[in-house]
C-alpha cells in the first residue's frame, strides 16, 4: 500500500490530514513513512478462528463468575462516561474506575484490556498478543487509528513450512508445536503508545486492577476449566507453563478454585514501576522470550522486539446513511471489509426491505452480502471475470465497486454467494467514552487457538503462535513486516459529532458488525437493542471447506422468517458457535447520555458476567 497511509508510530509529531474529511469539521490523523505490502488473505477457518476468543464447543455445566467483583452499576445508560467489554465484569469495572478517577477513554480502554487478559489467564487474549483501535480525540476533533498487530520475524525465510494447526480439529491432542509460529507481539507497545498520546492518568495506574487480580486471585471459571481440559497436553509441555495452572498441592486448578498468577503480577509491577515497556521489548523479559521461542525451534531475535513500533494510520471511511463510519485502516483489512459491506447495503437498498429479523428477503440478502469480502480472497482473478469491480484495497472502498458487485450478485455470478430464489408469494473488544467526549473502539486478541500449540509462558505471560494458521499471510507480508489483520474497531460520526464507538470479535465478527451498524444507522436501534437482536454468524466451514450454509442465533429468530428465508435459498441453521461478539457505546445526540450495548450471546454465557458500566 501507498506510503502516505501508514507509518511507524514512535514519532509523536503526527501531521494532520484532512484528505478524508467527510463531515463538517472531522479530521483524521496520519503520520507519513514507509510501510509493508498488503497480502491477499486466504479465506477460511485459518483466518476466522483467530478472533473467535473463547467460544466453547459445548456450554459449561455450571455458572461461575469470571471475576472477583461485579460492576457497581449494571445498566446501559450513563451521564458522563461508560465502559463496555465482551468479557469480565472486574475488567469493565476497572475501566469505569479509571474514568471516575479522571482518566480518558484511552486510559479506561487500556486498563480494561489488561484486566481482561488477566481474567482470561492468557487463554484467548494475551499481553503478547495484538491490539487495534480507533480513537476520537475531542480536543482536536480528530479520529486516530492505531495498529499494534503482529510483525513477522525477520529470520523466518520459509514461512510456508511452519508446522500448521489442524484447523479441522484445533483442540486435537496430536499437536505440532513450533516456535517458528511465534510472531513479534504488539499488545504492550499499544498500551504504551496509546497512553503516551492520549492518556491522562499516570501510566502505573492502568496496571492497578490487573496486578491486584493476579496477586489476590480470581475464581477459576467454567470457561477456563473447559479450555484447560481441552489443552492439558499443551499446558503440560513446559514446566513453567504447567506451574501457572497448578495448585500448591500439585493438582491442576479446578472449578471455583482461587486462581492466582504471582509471576504475572511481578512482571506487570516491573513494567508499571518503570513507566514504559522496555522491559518487555529490550530488557530481561525480552531475552527470556527469545530464549524460550528458540528452544522450540523459532527464529525470533532481540532485534525483532527492539525494532517493533505501533503504526498510526489513517482510518478507512465510509459514507453511509448520513453518517461517516471510521474503521481500522491499512495495512489491516478489517476496515476495508466494513466499508465495502456498507456500500453494498446502500447499493442494494437493504433498508427498504425491512429489518432482517422480520424480513426474510432482507435476512437472505444480508447473509449473502456479508460473504462478499471472502470471495476476493478465494478467487483473486475475480476482477477479470466481473466487469466494473476492483479487488484492490483502494478499489474495494469505492461505491462504484459496490454497485458492480451488487449487479453481479443479483445475476448469480459471485462464487459462494447467491441471489434468493423467487417465491410464489478470543478475543475481546472494548468501547469507552469519557466525560470530555473522547471515544474508543478497541479489539485485542491472542490470534490463535486457546494458549496456542507451543504452550509457552514467560514470567506469567502466554505466548501465542499465530503463524500456525497464517503461513500464506506471513509469506505474503514478507519478513520483518506488519501482518495484516481482519479486526474492525470503529467510530461513527454524524453531523460532525461523534456518535458511536464499537468493536467486534469472533468467527462472525464481520457479519455482526454490519448487522449492528445496519440496525443503528438505518433503524435507530440503541446499542443495547442492536447488540441483543437475533443475528446470523459466519458461514459454515467444514473440513471440506466453505459451504453455502449460514449460522443463526439459536432459538431467537421468528421461525416463519427463517423458513421463508430458507425457501429463498438462504441455507440458515442454528448455531451460536459461529456468532460474532460486539460491544459499543453511543453518545445520544438529543440528551448527551452514554448508551452501551454488548452482544447477548457473549454477555450471558455461563462464565461471563460482563455488562456495560456507566456513571
Amino acid at each position: 500500500m501507498a506510503e502516505q497511509f501508514c507509518s511507524l508510530a514512535g514519532d509523536q509529531s503526527a501531521t494532520r490530514s484532512n484528505t478524508m474529511n467527510r463531515s463538517n469539521t472531522m479530521k483524521t490523523a496520519v503520520t507519513t513513512g514507509a510501510s509493508s505490502g498488503i497480502p491477499s488473505l486466504v479465506l477460511g477457518l485459518l483466518v476466522l478462528l483467530s478472533l473467535v476468543g473463547c467460544q466453547q464447543s459445548e456450554p459449561p455445566t455450571m455458572r461461575q463468575d469470571s471475576s472477583v467483583s461485579k460492576p457497581d452499576v449494571d445498566g446501559t445508560v450513563g451521564d458522563k462516561g461508560m465502559v463496555v467489554g465482551t468479557t469480565g465484569a472486574a475488567a469493565v469495572q476497572a475501566g469505569a474506575d479509571i474514568l471516575k478517577a479522571g482518566g480518558t477513554a484511552m486510559d479506561a480502554g487500556l486498563a480494561t484490556a489488561m484486566a481482561q487478559v488477566t481474567l482470561a489467564g492468557g487463554c484467548w487474549v494475551s499481553f503478547a498478543g495484538i491490539m487495534t483501535l480507533v480513537y476520537y480525540d475531542a480536543a482536536t476533533d480528530t479520529v486516530y487509528n492505531m495498529n499494534a498487530s503482529y510483525n513477522t520475524v525477520r529470520g523466518e525465510t520459509d514461512p510456508m513450512s511452519i508446522p500448521a494447526l489442524d484447523t479441522a480439529n484445533p483442540m486435537s491432542a496430536d499437536i505440532k508445536p513450533s516456535g517458528r509460529a511465534t510472531l513479534v507481539p504488539g499488545f504492550m507497545k499499544g498500551v504504551e503508545q496509546g497512553h503516551k498520546r492520549f492518556g491522562k492518568l499516570p501510566f502505573a495506574d492502568l496496571f492497578t486492577a490487573s496486578i491486584r487480580l493476579a496477586e489476590e486471585g480470581i475464581p477459576f471459571n467454567a470457561g477456563l476449566v473447559q479450555n484447560l481440559q481441552f489443552r492439558e497436553n499443551v499446558i503440560s509441555r513446559r514446566p513453567e507453563t504447567r506451574a501457572v495452572f497448578t495448585r500448591d498441592d500439585g493438582e491442576l486448578y479446578q472449578l471455583g478454585d482461587n486462581f492466582r498468577q504471582p509471576a504475572l503480577a511481578r512482571t506487570l509491577r516491573t513494567v508499571a514501576e518503570q513507566g514504559n515497556v522496555d522491559y518487555l521489548y529490550t530488557g530481561e523479559w525480552a531475552e527470556k522470550l527469545v530464549e524460550a521461542v528458540q528452544e522450540e525451534g523459532g527464529k525470533l531475535a532481540m532485534k525483532d522486539l527492539a525494532d517493533y513500533q505501533v503504526i498510526w494510520s489513517e482510518p478507512v471511511v465510509a459514507d453511509y446513511a448520513g453518517h461517516q463510519v471510521y474503521s481500522h485502516g491499512l495495512p489491516a483489512i478489517g476496515g476495508v471489509n466494513t466499508t465495502e459491506a456498507l456500500n453494498l447495503l446502500e447499493a442494494a437498498d437493504i433498508k427498504s426491505m425491512g429489518h432482517y429479523t422480520q424480513s426474510p428477503e432482507a435476512l437472505t440478502w444480508l447473509t449473502q452480502l456479508t460473504r462478499i469480502w471472502m470471495v476476493g480472497y478465494l478467487f483473486p482473478n475475480l476482477a477479470e471475470q466481473v466487469p466494473g469491480i476492483d479487488m484492490s484495497l483502494q478499489g474495494r472502498q469505492e461505491k462504484t465497486h459496490a454497485q458492480a458487485l451488487w449487479k453481479a450478485l443479483k445475476a448469480g455470478k459471485l462464487p459462494f454467494a447467491r441471489p434468493p430464489q423467487s417465491l410464489p408469494v478470543h478475543s475481546d473488544t472494548i468501547a469507552t467514552v469519557d466525560q470530555w467526549g473522547n471515544m474508543l473502539g478497541m479489539v485485542h486478541s491472542i490470534n490463535t487457538v486457546s494458549w496456542g500449540m507451543t504452550g509457552i509462558f514467560v514470567d506469567g505471560i502466554s505466548i501465542p503462535d499465530a503463524a500456525a494458521h497464517q503461513q500464506a499471510q506471513v509469506a505474503a507480508a514478507g519478513a520483518g513486516n506488519r501482518l495484516p489483520d481482519p479486526t474492525n474497531p470503529g467510530l461513527v460520526i454524524k453531523d460532525g459529532k461523534p456518535l458511536l464507538a464499537f468493536g467486534s470479535i469472533g468467527a462472525g465478527l464481520h457479519q455482526k458488525t454490519i448487522q449492528v451498524l445496519h440496525s443503528i444507522l438505518d433503524f435507530a436501534y440503541t446499542p443495547d437493542e442492536a447488540a441483543s437482536a437475533p443475528a446470523f454468524g459466519a458461514p459454515e466451514f467444514t473440513a471440506a471447506g466453505l459451504t453455502d450454509r449460514t449460522t443463526i442465533s439459536e432459538g431467537r429468530f421468528d421461525p416463519e422468517v427463517v423458513e421463508a428465508a430458507n425457501d429463498m435459498g438462504a441455507g440458515l441453521f442454528e448455531s451460536d458457535l459461529m456468532q460474532g461478539g460486539w460491544s459499543g457505546v453511543m453518545i445520544e445526540p438529543e440528551t448527551d447520555k452514554r448508551l452501551g450495548g454488548v452482544s447477548m450471546v457473549w454477555a450471558l454465557t455461563p462464565d461471563n458476567d460482563s455488562r456495560p458500566v456507566g456513571y
